[in-house]
């Protein structure tokens, strides 16, 4: 249920805090006084999307704040202490952004509604209209018949019917074509198995091409540079240098240090000498890895620009064969499925169609009951439940037929009722399914529009009795609705310094005295 309603700067609204109640809220006030403003923070909190011009102009932004009970959060959001209410709130600005908070974690606007639509549901005249829709038609019976579970059951097992039987088609599509596409599957396998290409293959072949083709060349400089360091100065220098150090031994470190790089030259020059042995100047072999290559390039071209995507593709060359070479088979027990999967549906769907007839004519009785409870005694409405083919929702086509005069059968709703008509319908249709949903608090705004005085003690009355199961938040103009309430609100409008403002006040006995005095003209 609703605890409790914050509201800032939204349309004339300044600043107000509603604490609502268990049973039925009313909201009375002025036509214009307000009272839109406090439909538009709850329908925010329901989900609605915001609209800039919904902010005062008294800030650059809007906030509506609300405490709910009897909540579901999704796994991802972090849920209060056990027992706290949920804390929700949304932030509207001019600037264009408009965020919703769920215990301070900010979430989407569809994450806000799903969490909001199993508590609040928001109804006003045009609700109504939801009875002109078929699906709904059958929505309502199937509620009142505790029948989802077994709708639920019955659309499940037609989509799987009719995804199996997508997949079924797309088999045979692929028969028509299937010996040439598995005739060229399997040469493509067979192309990419006789090349065989190995990781890090085209690596260590681009550094042998490289080898081959630069070899001459690589040959004729070593061969030039071997010779010229047999040809060197260093020994001669060596030698005279040696003669010196006989002459003077305080060279001798020196003589010492052109031995070395003596050494090392040799050293050098040996290792020179043994690689130009190495060098490979086969030019078939040239011919060969230029060869391998060239076959690579084309099995590249053909299944991908790597080693693994080319893997990846015959993987999928494979899982292709497999299923070319026993399509027959696939497509045999994938129909077998099929026609088990029909027949289940078939009984699923009847089974729904016997106890929707059957409760059909109970919610007929209950619904008609209401209706001439409402001023409408001469009321007919019937269940029209005809057979069609197979769907996702059965095999029943459901109409509702409405007659608010005895001497003109029952015909559509949506050929036949009038606004309060429609209206009367839809409170008695929600009195009947009081029970039955899951919302722990409705919203009326001005329900009781269209109907007379009369009428308008009776569906007080309704409301009444909605609100033993369930928190009812009710705006009205009749006082025979407004003096049942539990928590009564009046919402009035004052100017100051030039703007006007809205204030929301529960009322005590006297309070609602004077109300209901100015509702009713001043008369007593």
């Amino acid at each position: 249920m609703l605890l409790k309603l914050k509201i800032q700067n939204l349309l004339f609204i300044e600043e107000a805090e509603i604490s609502f109640a268990q049973g039925l809220n009313i909201l009375t006030g002025e036509t214009g006084a307000g009272k839109s403003a406090i439909l538009s923070a709850i329908c925010l909190i329901a989900g609605l999307r915001a609209e800039q011009q919904i902010i005062g102009k008294h800030k650059e932004f809007a906030v509506v704040e609300a405490s709910v009970s009897h909540y579901t959060l999704p796994e991802e959001l972090v849920a209060p202490e056990k027992g706290s209410p949920l804390l929700i709130r949304r932030e509207i600005l001019k600037s264009g952004k408009n965020r919703c908070f769920v215990n301070d974690q900010q979430v989407s606007l569809s994450t806000l509604k799903q969490i909001t639509s199993p508590i609040i549901e928001v109804i006003d005249q045009a609700s109504s209209q939801l009875l002109y829709n078929r699906e709904q038609q059958r929505f309502f019976v199937d509620l009142f018949g505790n029948s989802m579970e077994e709708a639920k059951e019955l659309s499940q097992s037609v989509m799987e019917t009719e995804r199996l039987q997508t997949e079924l088609d797309t088999l045979l599509e692929i028969h028509k074509t299937r010996e040439q596409d598995l005739a060229w599957s399997q040469e493509d396998l067979t192309f990419m198995d006789q090349v065989g290409l190995q990781p890090e293959e085209e690596e260590t072949l681009a550094k042998e091409h490289h080898e081959l083709i630069h070899a001459q060349e690589l040959g004729e400089k070593l061969s030039a540079l071997s010779g010229s360091l047999g040809e060197h100065l260093l020994k001669r220098a060596l030698s005279l240098f040696d003669g010196c150090v006989r002459l003077d031994q305080n060279l001798a470190p020196l003589l010492e240090k052109l031995k070395n790089i003596s050494c090392e030259l040799d050293e050098f020059s040996h290792k020179v000498h043994s690689h130009i042995h190495k060098i490979e100047t086969d030019p078939n072999r040239l011919n060969a890895v230029e060869a391998r290559m060239k076959t690579i390039d084309q099995l590249k071209r053909k299944f991908g620009k790597t080693f693994h995507e080319i893997q990846k593709k015959r993987e999928e060359c494979l899982k292709k064969i497999d299923q070319l070479t026993y399509l027959d088979e696939h497509i045999s027990k994938l129909q077998t499925t099929i026609s088990g999967r029909k027949t289940q549906s078939e009984r699923f769907a009847g089974a729904l169609s016997l106890k929707r007839k059957q409760n059909a004519a109970i919610f007929e009785k209950e619904l008609l009951s209401e209706l001439q409870s409402l001023n409408l005694p001469h009321a007919q409405f019937k269940i029209a439940i005809t057979l069609t083919s197979l769907t996702s929702h059965g095999i029943d086509a459901i109409d509702f037929l409405f007659s608010a005069n005895p001497d003109r059968p029952p015909v559509p709703i949506q050929d036949c009722a009038s606004g309060g008509e429609l209206s009367r319908l839809f409170l008695s249709l929600k009195t009947v399914l009081a029970d039955k949903q899951d919302n722990h608090c409705l919203v009326f705004d001005e329900i009781d529009g269209n109907v007379g005085g009369q009428t308008a003690v009776v569906l007080g009355e309704k409301l009444k009795t909605i609100a033993k199961k369930k928190q009812v938040i009710c705006i009205t103009h009749f006082v025979q609705v407004a003096r049942l309430a539990h928590m009564h609100f009046v919402v009035t409008k004052k100017q100051r310094e030039g703007l006007t403002i809205t204030h929301i006040s529960p009322l005590d006995l006297t309070g609602k005295e004077k109300e209901y005095q100015r509702m009713l003209g001043g008369a007593s």
